[in-house]
């Protein structure tokens, strides 16, 4: 039975409360919620030139991978980019024209490749055209785009694509399980604890998750408890690192906090008012 990982399990990024014409989230459809966390992008087409989009320039651990469609409505040139999972955060941003538009497609890490022929052995921590992992998406869907000027009808011309290649023949329920288990327990699990309670030899498993994530079960676990615990933080505007340490099994308070700034490139206390006013922090990154 498939267990529905998106009620579960909701992943943010550095300024999850960010909500402007220049980013901007919408949800999918219901037939689609268990494989996309959100559509993303411009509400419409004006961009002040020189602006830095997407997060105010800082991209974290998010567990998502995202294909992001760019139009430059004064050259009429169309670009995009495939970005895997990744490990680390890193300054984002590109000085956009004083005409443009961003339409984003945004997977859960284990749905994205539901929607790919290909094996995502080796893509983590990199970007790539998209449609060298989704064949012919850039002509197919991106050209369609082009001329659509708000948000919520380029998520429907999405969504009717997305449907259309849907590949649940590729679904594998011992992977989903696997995420679950991970999720469910926040993260207080090991890899051989998953593989004997799903009947896996570990070589299986990191088979399933190097073939459909990119990357080792064990390195998927650690940063969905950095997820979790930045999730937790933004909920409550505080960081109590105690209560922190024990929920989610760090060793102690320094490796929480070593583990934090090693993913997210500030520490707590920086992330939260960076997620706030959108500025970073001296240091940080």
């Amino acid at each position: 039975m498939q267990k529905d990982l998106s009620c579960l399990y909701f992943p943010i990024t550095a300024t999850p409360y960010e909500r402007s014409s220049r980013y901007a989230e919408l949800k999918p459809c219901d037939a689609l919620k268990h494989y996309i966390r959100c559509f993303w992008g411009t509400s419409g087409k004006a961009v002040s030139r020189g602006h830095a989009d997407g997060n105010h320039g800082v991209v974290i651990p998010d567990t998502c991978m995202d294909i992001i469609f760019d139009f430059d409505h004064e050259s009429g040139k169309m670009t995009g980019s495939f970005c895997a999972i990744d490990e680390n955060s890193y300054p984002a941003g590109s000085h956009k024209p004083s005409l443009c538009s961003t339409f984003a497609i945004r997977f859960f890490a284990w749905s994205a490749a539901l929607f790919s022929d290909c094996d995502f052995t080796g893509s983590k921590n990199k970007v790539f055209e998209p449609d060298r992992y989704f064949g012919g998406i850039m002509n197919d869907l991106g050209a369609r785009l082009y001329d659509i000027d708000s948000l919520e009808k380029r998520a429907e011309a999405a969504e009717r694509y997305l449907l259309r290649i849907l590949n649940l023949k590729r679904f594998d329920i011992n992977l989903m399980n696997s995420v679950y288990d991970i999720i469910s327990s926040d993260c207080r699990v090991t890899v051989g604890e998953i593989c004997s309670k799903n009947v896996l030899s570990e070589r299986r498993l990191e088979r399933l998750f190097a073939e459909n994530i990119g990357v080792p079960p064990k390195t998927f676990i650690t940063l969905v408890r950095y997820q979790l615990l930045w999730q937790e933080i933004c909920r409550s505007g505080r960081f109590d690192a105690l209560d922190l340490v024990c929920k989610y099994g760090y060793f102690d308070q320094p490796h929480l906090l070593n583990d934090f700034k090693k993913r997210h490139g500030m520490t707590p206390s920086q992330a939260i008012k960076f997620s706030r006013d959108g500025f970073l922090q001296d240091g940080s990154l």
